[in-house]
């Protein structure tokens, strides 16, 4: 299971995936259902800006696998990397 801090996988409904930060879990993201909250990022865990911005949501059930491990203390070690 994930956590605050981890990089995911998250499968998207159009059939892509793509690597997510994640910086909130939520009983009820929405939907009456469990997520999360997070930032795209790159593999090295940079954020991918965009003009639609950066923030994503999910379902839990989206979530493919932890690509890497964080921590509890917050994001500034993460993109210390």
């Amino acid at each position: 299971m994930y956590k605050v801090g981890d990089i995911i996988l998250q499968r998207c409904y159009t059939g892509g995936t793509r690597l997510v930060l994640v910086t909130t879990q939520e009983r009820e993201i929405k939907n009456g259902r469990a997520g999360f909250g997070g930032t795209k990022v790159e593999e090295d865990g940079t954020e991918i800006k965009s003009e639609f911005g950066s923030g994503v949501w999910g379902y839990d059930d989206q979530v493919v696998k932890v690509v890497k491990r964080g921590t509890r203390y917050g994001l500034a070690s993460y993109l210390s990397w």
